[in-house]
Protein backbone atom coordinates (compact mmCIF):
# COMPACT_ATOMS: atom_id res chain seq x y z
CA UNK A 1 0.00 0.00 0.00
CA UNK A 2 1.06 3.55 -0.65
CA UNK A 3 -0.40 6.84 1.22
CA UNK A 4 0.15 10.04 -0.76
CA UNK A 5 0.94 12.42 1.94
CA UNK A 6 2.67 15.95 2.53
CA UNK A 7 3.66 16.30 6.56
CA UNK A 8 2.51 20.44 6.34
CA UNK A 9 -1.27 19.08 6.09
CA UNK A 10 -3.58 18.58 8.92
CA UNK A 11 -5.04 15.56 7.28
CA UNK A 12 -2.52 13.27 6.38
CA UNK A 13 -1.69 13.59 10.10
CA UNK A 14 -4.27 11.69 10.99
CA UNK A 15 -3.50 8.87 9.05
CA UNK A 16 0.02 8.66 9.74
CA UNK A 17 -1.06 9.23 13.28
CA UNK A 18 -3.38 6.06 12.88
CA UNK A 19 -0.82 4.13 11.51
CA UNK A 20 1.52 4.46 14.46
CA UNK A 21 -1.34 4.04 17.17
CA UNK A 22 -2.27 0.76 15.03
CA UNK A 23 1.39 -0.27 14.67
CA UNK A 24 1.09 -0.86 10.93
CA UNK A 25 4.77 -0.68 9.24
CA UNK A 26 3.75 -2.11 5.66
CA UNK A 27 2.50 1.37 4.02
CA UNK A 28 4.96 3.26 1.76
CA UNK A 29 4.96 6.99 2.56
CA UNK A 30 5.18 9.22 -1.16
CA UNK A 31 5.14 12.78 -0.31
CA UNK A 32 3.32 15.48 -2.26
CA UNK A 33 4.36 18.91 -2.81
CA UNK A 34 1.54 20.92 -2.58
CA UNK A 35 3.25 24.31 -2.87
CA UNK A 36 4.75 23.25 -5.76
CA UNK A 37 1.06 22.09 -6.99
CA UNK A 38 2.38 18.17 -7.35
CA UNK A 39 -1.77 17.41 -6.32
CA UNK A 40 -2.96 19.35 -9.14
CA UNK A 41 -0.52 17.14 -11.67
CA UNK A 42 -1.98 14.83 -14.48
CA UNK A 43 -0.36 12.52 -12.56
CA UNK A 44 -1.29 12.43 -9.10
CA UNK A 45 -4.95 13.33 -10.56
CA UNK A 46 -4.75 9.79 -12.40
CA UNK A 47 -4.89 8.37 -8.48
CA UNK A 48 -6.94 11.11 -6.73
CA UNK A 49 -8.88 12.46 -9.19
CA UNK A 50 -10.40 15.23 -6.48
CA UNK A 51 -6.43 16.42 -5.98
CA UNK A 52 -6.83 15.86 -2.66
CA UNK A 53 -4.05 14.19 0.18
CA UNK A 54 -4.18 11.74 1.65
CA UNK A 55 -4.91 8.84 -0.58
CA UNK A 56 -4.58 5.60 -0.13
CA UNK A 57 -3.15 3.13 -2.80
CA UNK A 58 -4.27 -0.60 -2.26
CA UNK A 59 -1.62 -3.21 -3.97
CA UNK A 60 -4.39 -3.99 -7.03
CA UNK A 61 -4.82 0.03 -7.43
CA UNK A 62 -7.85 0.64 -5.71
CA UNK A 63 -7.46 4.58 -4.03
CA UNK A 64 -9.18 5.09 -1.49
CA UNK A 65 -9.18 8.92 -0.23
CA UNK A 66 -10.78 10.79 2.89
CA UNK A 67 -8.51 10.11 5.97
CA UNK A 68 -11.34 9.06 7.78
CA UNK A 69 -12.44 6.44 5.55
CA UNK A 70 -8.80 5.40 4.66
CA UNK A 71 -8.85 4.59 8.84
CA UNK A 72 -12.04 2.91 8.37
CA UNK A 73 -10.10 0.24 5.94
CA UNK A 74 -7.00 -0.05 8.00
CA UNK A 75 -9.00 -0.52 11.12
CA UNK A 76 -11.00 -3.60 9.47
CA UNK A 77 -7.35 -5.07 8.39
CA UNK A 78 -6.08 -4.45 12.05
CA UNK A 79 -9.02 -4.37 14.54
CA UNK A 80 -6.83 -4.01 17.44
CA UNK A 81 -5.99 -1.70 19.36
CA UNK A 82 -10.04 -0.57 18.76
CA UNK A 83 -10.16 3.17 18.10
CA UNK A 84 -13.30 3.21 16.82
CA UNK A 85 -15.84 1.87 19.20
CA UNK A 86 -16.26 -1.76 21.01
CA UNK A 87 -19.86 -1.27 21.40
CA UNK A 88 -22.60 0.13 19.99
CA UNK A 89 -23.01 3.41 22.43
CA UNK A 90 -19.08 3.81 21.78
CA UNK A 91 -19.14 3.29 18.02
CA UNK A 92 -21.68 5.94 18.03
CA UNK A 93 -19.66 8.56 20.25
CA UNK A 94 -16.37 7.89 18.47
CA UNK A 95 -19.02 8.83 15.13
CA UNK A 96 -20.78 11.53 16.72
CA UNK A 97 -17.47 13.54 18.32
CA UNK A 98 -14.96 13.08 15.21
CA UNK A 99 -18.72 14.42 12.88
CA UNK A 100 -18.65 17.15 15.17
CA UNK A 101 -15.62 18.07 15.42
CA UNK A 102 -14.39 17.81 11.48
CA UNK A 103 -17.82 20.61 10.54
CA UNK A 104 -18.19 22.36 13.45
CA UNK A 105 -14.43 23.31 14.32
CA UNK A 106 -12.16 21.95 11.89
CA UNK A 107 -14.25 23.88 8.81
CA UNK A 108 -14.87 27.21 9.96
CA UNK A 109 -10.89 27.28 11.69
CA UNK A 110 -9.71 25.65 8.12
CA UNK A 111 -11.66 28.26 6.15
CA UNK A 112 -10.72 31.47 8.49
CA UNK A 113 -6.98 30.08 7.35
CA UNK A 114 -7.47 29.77 4.13
CA UNK A 115 -9.45 32.96 3.57
CA UNK A 116 -6.68 35.09 6.21
CA UNK A 117 -3.48 33.81 6.39
CA UNK A 118 -1.34 35.50 3.59
CA UNK A 119 0.61 32.58 3.07
CA UNK A 120 -2.31 31.16 1.52
CA UNK A 121 -2.87 33.85 -0.65
CA UNK A 122 -1.46 31.80 -3.98
CA UNK A 123 -3.13 28.90 -3.34
CA UNK A 124 -6.72 30.37 -2.24
CA UNK A 125 -9.21 32.92 -3.78
CA UNK A 126 -9.31 34.97 -0.95
CA UNK A 127 -12.17 36.57 0.77
CA UNK A 128 -11.60 38.10 3.85
CA UNK A 129 -14.95 38.92 5.43
CA UNK A 130 -16.18 35.38 4.75
CA UNK A 131 -12.33 34.35 6.34
CA UNK A 132 -13.15 36.66 9.23
CA UNK A 133 -16.92 35.40 9.77
CA UNK A 134 -15.50 31.77 10.05
CA UNK A 135 -12.65 32.31 12.51
CA UNK A 136 -15.70 34.02 14.54
CA UNK A 137 -17.40 30.30 14.32
CA UNK A 138 -14.48 28.61 14.95
CA UNK A 139 -13.60 30.68 18.11
CA UNK A 140 -17.19 29.73 19.34
CA UNK A 141 -16.44 26.24 18.31
CA UNK A 142 -13.11 26.06 20.85
CA UNK A 143 -15.44 27.64 23.59
CA UNK A 144 -17.32 24.67 23.37
CA UNK A 145 -15.52 22.07 23.03
CA UNK A 146 -13.39 23.59 25.44
CA UNK A 147 -16.11 22.88 27.81
CA UNK A 148 -16.71 19.26 25.99
CA UNK A 149 -13.20 18.84 27.00
CA UNK A 150 -13.95 19.51 30.90
CA UNK A 151 -16.31 17.00 31.16
CA UNK A 152 -14.27 14.13 30.12
CA UNK A 153 -10.45 13.37 29.83
CA UNK A 154 -10.38 12.37 26.21
CA UNK A 155 -12.99 13.54 24.16
CA UNK A 156 -15.51 10.27 23.52
CA UNK A 157 -15.29 8.79 26.62
CA UNK A 158 -12.29 7.45 28.68
CA UNK A 159 -10.04 5.99 26.79
CA UNK A 160 -8.24 7.36 23.08
CA UNK A 161 -10.25 6.69 19.85
CA UNK A 162 -9.85 7.78 16.71
CA UNK A 163 -12.34 11.26 18.15
CA UNK A 164 -9.06 12.39 19.68
CA UNK A 165 -7.21 12.23 16.39
CA UNK A 166 -9.48 14.27 15.06
CA UNK A 167 -9.27 16.83 18.13
CA UNK A 168 -5.63 16.91 18.01
CA UNK A 169 -4.82 17.42 14.64
CA UNK A 170 -7.43 20.27 14.30
CA UNK A 171 -6.71 22.33 17.51
CA UNK A 172 -2.51 22.06 17.04
CA UNK A 173 -2.79 22.97 13.72
CA UNK A 174 -5.06 25.63 13.36
CA UNK A 175 -5.24 27.06 16.38
CA UNK A 176 -1.98 28.57 16.08
CA UNK A 177 -2.45 29.33 12.18
CA UNK A 178 -5.79 31.36 13.18
CA UNK A 179 -3.33 33.32 15.31
CA UNK A 180 -5.36 31.99 18.88
CA UNK A 181 -3.83 31.67 21.90
CA UNK A 182 -4.36 27.98 23.18
CA UNK A 183 -3.97 28.99 26.72
CA UNK A 184 -7.53 30.78 26.90
CA UNK A 185 -8.83 27.14 26.07
CA UNK A 186 -7.38 25.21 28.92
CA UNK A 187 -9.23 21.94 28.34
CA UNK A 188 -7.94 21.56 25.05
CA UNK A 189 -4.94 23.02 25.99
CA UNK A 190 -4.71 20.12 28.86
CA UNK A 191 -5.55 17.56 25.75
CA UNK A 192 -2.79 18.89 23.93
CA UNK A 193 0.28 18.07 26.39
CA UNK A 194 -1.94 14.48 26.88
CA UNK A 195 -1.66 14.10 23.52
CA UNK A 196 1.45 15.24 23.18
CA UNK A 197 2.63 12.12 25.37
CA UNK A 198 1.44 9.14 22.77
CA UNK A 199 4.17 8.55 20.18
CA UNK A 200 1.94 9.08 17.67
CA UNK A 201 2.06 12.67 18.15
CA UNK A 202 4.83 13.71 16.64
CA UNK A 203 4.02 11.01 13.32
Amino acid sequence: MKLYDNPMANSPRKVRMFLVEKNITDVEIVQIDLMQGEHKTPEYRAIAPNARIPALQLDDGTVIMESTAICRYLESLHPEPNLFGENPMEIAAVEMWQCRIYDELMKPLAMGFRHLHPAMAELENQNKEFGEAQKKVGVKSLNYFNGVLAESEYVAGDRFTFADIQMITTTDFFIGLNQLDLSDYPEIERHTKLMSERPSFLA
